[in-house]
């Protein structure tokens, strides 16, 4: 299944979108980034068939269905907030949305997907009763139950705590892998990115300004787009090939890296990594901290009063250090020297696992 918007334009007060062309293959995800107000949500909304464009054509596995009604498209569409009827239970909720007879027919297929989202157990629970993540979860089965050819999202995580964010996004990359159809994802989250992305797009002012895959999005200098817009903060990703005794290792070019848990090995991890975190020696050091990584100074530039970042070049990976400009002057850092970065097992943040 293939899903594509081929010069796609609509004008709304005071703004227009468009044209825009893009194409999601089966088994990828697309994530859009972009200011408030960039046109985000009207891109799933046209796709979705809520909105009629005013020139350009959406495209599944290479059908025109850009007048098709809603109803026909079989488009699966999840918000911000669950619209769930408040007067159903969990389940009620879930297969709203089947006739009787393939509630019948899919119930096992239906009780394999709550299993994959761990809400089994909350069929029969009333939805007032439940946490914004079990409600966000629900609203996630009624729209799979339906066995869409594109998943839509927008900004699904955006109401939860951090930490129901931080738990839920590993579960919905393994229930995307799993459908394997094109689903875009709509964010303003920075691990959003990190977590679920296959390709990402840049969308800026009604425009892509840029898109391409997750490797490249990461070794490219696009990714400090998201400077102004998301924190600066290092996202590192590789291959484990050691684990046990509560701590994971991993390979990125010649380097391993240890962080806390355990993973499969042969399986890739992600990382976010704070560059505060990240402490720079001229000698490779042994402390606490279990990760040295000799890396090329590449760029200085002045974060606030008193501190620096500084921009470290390891193979094909860019990290950044934040360190003081008075660290700056006692180590005598200069462009193109090789420094050692190094950093505790217990700093970074898990954000994907596939």
């Amino acid at each position: 299944m293939t899903l594509e918007l081929v010069r796609i334009t609509k004008k709304l007060p005071g703004f227009m979108l468009g044209p825009l062309d893009i194409r999601v293959e089966n088994n990828n995800t697309l994530v859009i980034v972009g200011p408030t107000g960039s046109g985000k949500t009207t891109i799933l909304n046209l796709i979705a068939g809520l909105v009629n464009p005013d020139s350009g054509s959406v495209l599944l596995n290479g059908i025109d269905i850009t007048n098709k009604p809603v109803h026909l498209r079989r488009t699966g569409y999840t918000f911000q907030n669950p619209r769930l009827l408040p007067h159903l239970n969990a389940y009620e909720n879930i297969v709203f949305g089947l006739s009787k007879k393939d509630r019948k027919e899919n119930e096992a297929q239906v009780r394999r997907l709550l299993n994959d989202l761990s809400i089994l157990h909350l069929l029969h629970r009333n939805t007032r009763d439940l946490s914004g993540g079990e409600l966000q979860k629900i609203s996630l089965a009624r729209m799979l139950v339906t066995n869409p050819r594109v998943i839509l999202m927008d900004e699904p995580l955006a109401h939860l705590d951090q930490i129901t964010r931080r738990t839920l996004r590993p579960e919905l990359r393994k229930i995307l892998r799993i459908r394997k159809v094109p689903s875009i994802y709509v964010t303003h989250f920075e691990e959003d990115v990190y977590a679920l992305a296959d390709s990402v797009s840049i969308l800026r002012n009604g425009l892509f300004e840029y898109t391409d895959t997750i490797d490249s999005f990461l070794t490219g200098s696009h990714v400090r787009f998201l400077s102004g817009m998301f924190s600066e903060t290092n996202y590192i990703e590789g291959e484990v090939v050691r684990c046990g005794a509560g701590i994971t290792t991993f390979k990125i070019g010649t380097d391993l890296i240890e962080i806390l848990g355990e993973y499969t090995i042969g399986s890739r991890v992600g990382i976010l990594l704070k560059p505060e975190d990240i402490i720079l020696s001229r000698e490779p050091i042994r402390t606490s901290a279990r990760n040295i990584i000799k890396a090329k100074i590449i760029k200085f530039v002045n974060h606030s009063v008193g501190a620096i970042d500084i921009y470290l070049k390891v193979d094909r990976l860019h990290i950044i250090s934040r360190i003081t400009e008075q660290a700056q002057h006692d180590l005598r850092l200069q462009l193109g020297d090789y420094i050692f970065a190094i950093f505790k097992a217990s700093s970074p943040q898990i954000v994907r696992e596939g």
